[in-house]
């Protein structure tokens, strides 16, 4: 940690404005000079391979290490995390073939064909005489047949699970069983992670087993064209911060990914092959009570190439009213929110998304 170093404050205070919960009026003032504060200016690379261990002791204190990064930054690479490689190179692979599709192929599987909104989607920006591509995206969620530890489900409840309306490609006779078989292989890390996330915030170790045994999950295969000339947005993801629990992000070498400090400043969260990035979300915030921190991020491909991501996004049972932890509550510190039902707040978002394509507009925060 230490206080980011920028030159001396300007008349005119600055800000950085971001996407979150719904609103993109959120701002960030820039704190230079003298203004600035004692923040981080890196992204803490963490070994956890002590979560796997058989040992309580060395579970509690890798959980201890995680959480340290939780309060104060947010994000963190994660090393020895058990998943190969080889399965981490053989989905960018898949990413790269199934982008490389011609648009209409691709449009076969439009996100709208879907009830759930899964599958391609595209994202514009302005250019000089027209628009260009800034980022498509193939997104695929949690099915229960697939789950390394198969839920006991009614019909309900099953229906309850917007991966059951995945839409898959035909023509790569391994895409679907590959993807898949990421899918619970991620599963089976996140679930892990859960656990050393509770440890962490100081409640037992399986707290939230009971609402994860079904859960919210969604996996995006990103692409990020060169930025256009005269690109109006400089973006290729706009800056905010993760609404689900948590997110895995698997990128490629070529970089892009900024994360906003309390300086609002820009970090970036340059490439270690081999690893993942782990970001807390919005929900693991809002249920830790504010103990750990969402940090705002976003990403800018400046490359001049191509660039690729594959974040997982995790989060608890669709049908739960998750509420703060009493770990994380006193009597001089009481919770802060109420209970939140997964179910009920995504479907609000689908909705709203769904009712701006019908309006015209297929270029919402993606």
């Amino acid at each position: 940690m230490s206080t980011t170093v920028t030159e001396a404050p300007s008349l005119e205070p600055q800000y950085e404005y971001f996407f979150r919960d719904g609103r993109y009026d959120n701002k960030r003032k820039v704190l230079r000079g003298d203004q600035a504060i004692d923040t981080f200016d890196e992204i803490p690379l963490v070994d956890i391979g002590g979560i796997f261990s058989d040992k309580y002791e060395e579970r509690l204190s890798a959980a201890k290490e995680v959480a340290k990064v939780c309060k104060t930054v947010g994000f963190m690479y994660i090393k020895n995390h058990g998943i190969s490689q080889e399965l981490m190179d053989k989905v960018f692979k898949l990413s790269h073939e199934y982008h490389a599709q011609p648009f209409d192929v691709k449009m076969q599987q439009d996100v709208y064909k879907s009830p759930t909104l899964r599958g391609y989607e595209i994202h514009h920006t302005k250019v000089p005489g027209g628009r260009a591509v800034k980022k498509e995206s193939f997104l695929y969620s949690y099915d229960p047949d697939n789950d390394p530890q198969p839920p006991r489900l009614s019909q309900g409840r099953r229906e309850l699970c917007i991966g059951i309306h995945n839409q898959w490609p035909s023509q790569f006779p391994d895409f679907r069983t590959t993807l898949l078989e990421y899918q619970a292989t991620l599963l089976q890390l996140s679930r892990a992670l859960l656990r050393t996330f509770a440890l962490g915030l100081g409640a037992g170790e399986h707290y939230f087993d009971p609402i994860v045994t079904a859960p919210f999950v969604s996996i995006i295969l990103q692409h990020y064209p060169p930025r256009a000339p005269g690109a109006e947005d400089l973006d290729s993801l706009g800056a905010h911060s993760d609404f689900e629990t948590f997110t895995i992000l698997n990128q490629d070498m070529v970089g892009g990914l900024e994360i906003l400090n309390k300086n609002g400043i820009y970090i970036p969260a340059k490439p270690i092959r081999g690893t993942f990035v782990v970001n807390v979300g919005d929900f693991l915030q809002r249920i830790s009570n504010d103990t750990f921190v969402s940090t705002v991020h976003r990403v800018r491909n400046t490359s001049g190439s191509e660039r690729y991501s594959i974040p997982f996004f995790f989060s608890f049972n669709m049908d739960e009213a998750v509420q703060v932890m009493p770990a994380c509550t006193s009597e001089a510190n009481p919770a802060k929110y109420g209970p939140r039902n997964l179910h009920e707040y995504t479907a609000a978002r689908r909705k709203l998304q769904r009712e701006k394509y019908e309006q015209g507009n297929r270029d919402a925060l993606g």
